[in-house]
């Protein structure tokens, strides 16, 4: 005779196994507090009003949650929005299971069956709910977290700054630039303490000084030095937090060529046999002609050996297009495109007769908007004054503020020191084309040269951010309207001119009055102003009598 089962003595009505009874009563009540958790509304508010006062918000989990994207994993359900509570609002959304990782998080929301972005999300403290800031009520939403990224975006952090937050939710890799070579083999400097919710960090060392560059040819001649050097690297990379690191010589010694490629060969086997990675940065090709000079650096060796290879660009947004259209074409045969990065900048350029220099987004600004009084007599109530943009009037040969169709960027001439002078100004519009260029041809990813958080510096993590998720960017250019210049006068009237200028008449009463002149980029505005006096006029002296002699 068989023995009964468990469920044999449960469903026995004879059996007294209290036990038994007790676990199937056990079941039945998890089981309606599972199918509680589902139906019941879930509080995405805490509890407490919203800042507009309103009665907490609750959504419930939907039915049929769509699949997350490609390259996503969903944390939470697809929560129904019921609250129509006005926005913008922060919302904390429960997850599925408790988690300690905090890494790229966001709120996404469904329409039609496509997933769209509302913002980033941050774990609460206890890690069972994620939190973010939307600007507007959606239908539904859910958390998804990124495990692929369509394209690789890196970032250099310059050495003890602050990563911009924004930019730490769309890099896979962080570069802070805290090491330089030594003479002898070793490294100097100490590295930037980072905050947590980031990617991997990779660790640059960097020669960017002249006696550095020295220091690294002297290093690559000399075999002993040249394994000290590689033993130095190789302790920084298998430090725990450390997964590589990035070598950033450019400058090297032509002659030293075969000696660089035969020091990235031992450098990249010690990193791969502790499971680390390498990247280096290497100026573009050079074309003379037909033919192309590579320098100190062999692509078709390095790009066999090294994780990833960063190519910087060229330096003149002029030509910027067309110099690397060529080179890509010239490396395609060279080297796995899907190991190069391209490097991109968040710095403006101006160029003039003594070369280019690299200048912020601010100071490009800063430049346009600069304000001249053209009116040399004294300032008295009500009479006009002629007032200029100082570089962008176009009577004086300026060009004012304008689309740049070579170089996919605003830009503007003036005639300044040693002739014409051009500024670029370096944007997210700017940055959609340079990123754009790399998908065109396959490459890998782009490495940003600065991530800190800079309030002279674009922000350019949107842009950034649509490429790493989809791996395409929207190439816009920005309004006209946007571009043409505003001014603005305390008190008084003004006329303001299509060339860059303004006529102000002085209002009747002295006193000092504030005209500020506001430029645009195209995407944000920025404004300079200038305080003029309107002094009393002089008294007329009365009319006297003149005695006149009579004969």
């Amino acid at each position: 005779m068989n023995e009964p089962g468990p469920f044999d003595r449960m469903l026995d009505p004879n059996d007294r196994d209290r036990t038994a009874r007790l676990v199937l009563v056990g079941m039945g009540v998890i089981g309606i507090i599972l199918l509680a958790l589902v139906l019941l509304p879930i509080d995405l508010f805490g509890g407490g009003d919203s800042d507009g006062g309103a009665a907490p918000a609750v959504g419930r989990a939907t039915s049929k949650a769509p699949k997350a994207p490609e390259g996503f994993e969903a944390l939470s359900a697809l929560l129904k929005v019921d609250a129509k509570e006005n926005c913008p609002c922060d919302i904390t959304v429960p997850l599925l299971q408790p988690t300690s990782d905090g890494r790229n998080l966001a709120l996404y929301t469904n329409r039609n069956g496509k997933w769209e972005r509302l913002a980033a999300a941050t774990l609460t403290e206890d890690g069972t709910a994620a939190k973010g800031q939307v600007a507007e009520r959606p239908a539904n939403l859910a958390v998804l977290r990124r495990i692929a990224s369509a394209g690789l975006v890196s970032g250099w952090l310059p050495s003890g700054a602050q990563p911009d937050p924004e930019a730490l939710d769309v890099l896979a890799t962080i570069n802070p630039v805290d090491f330089r070579p030594a003479a002898d083999g070793t490294l100097t400097g100490t590295a930037t303490s980072l905050p947590d919710a980031q990617g991997s960090v990779m660790p640059t060392v960097r020669a960017s000084t002249q006696a550095e560059v020295d220091a690294v040819n002297s290093i690559l001649a000399s075999p002993s030095l040249r394994e000290a050097h590689i033993n130095a690297l190789v302790q920084l990379a298998i430090l725990p937090a450390n997964a590589g690191v990035d070598i950033d010589y450019r400058g090297i010694n032509p002659a030293r060529k075969a000696d660089f490629t035969a020091f990235v060969n031992g450098l990249a086997d010690r990193l791969h046999q502790s499971n680390r990675s390498l990247s280096i940065t290497l100026p573009a090709p050079a074309k003379t002609g037909v033919s192309w000079d590579t320098g100190a650096y062999d692509w078709s060796e390095l790009g066999a050996r090294a994780d990833v290879l960063k190519l910087v660009g060229a330096p003149d947004p002029s030509v910027y297009y067309k110099q690397m259209e060529e080179t890509l074409g010239f490396l395609k045969d060279k080297v796995d495109l899907k190991k190069v990065a391209l490097i991109v900048t968040r710095l403006s350029t101006e160029k003039g007769s003594d070369g280019l220099r690299q200048l912020s987004l601010y100071e490009g600004l800063s430049l346009a908007s600069t304000i001249e009084v053209r009116t040399s007599s004294q300032i008295t109530p009500n009479t006009q004054v002629v007032i200029v943009g100082k570089n962008i009037f176009q009577d004086d040969g300026a060009s004012g503020l304008r689309w740049d169709d070579s170089a996919f960027a605003v830009s503007f001439s003036y005639p300044g020191r040693g002739g014409q002078r051009t500024v670029w100004l370096e944007n997210g519009l700017s940055v959609a084309f340079r990123v754009d260029l790399a998908r065109r041809f396959g490459l890998g990813g782009v490495a940003i040269d600065d991530v800190s958080l800079s309030p002279q510096l674009p922000s350019i993590w949107g842009t950034l951010r649509a490429y790493v998720e989809s791996g395409s960017v929207t190439l816009v250019q920005p309004n006209g309207v946007l571009l043409r210049p505003l001014w603005q006068v305390q008190a008084g009237q003004s006329e303001p001119g299509a060339k860059g200028n303004v006529v102000w008449r002085a209002p009747s009463q002295p006193g000092d009055y504030e005209v500020s002149l506001i430029v645009s980029d195209g995407v944000i505005r920025a404004a300079q102003k200038m305080i003029l006096r309107v002094q009393a006029a002089a008294a007329t002296p009365a009319p006297t009598a003149t005695p006149t002699r009579v004969p």
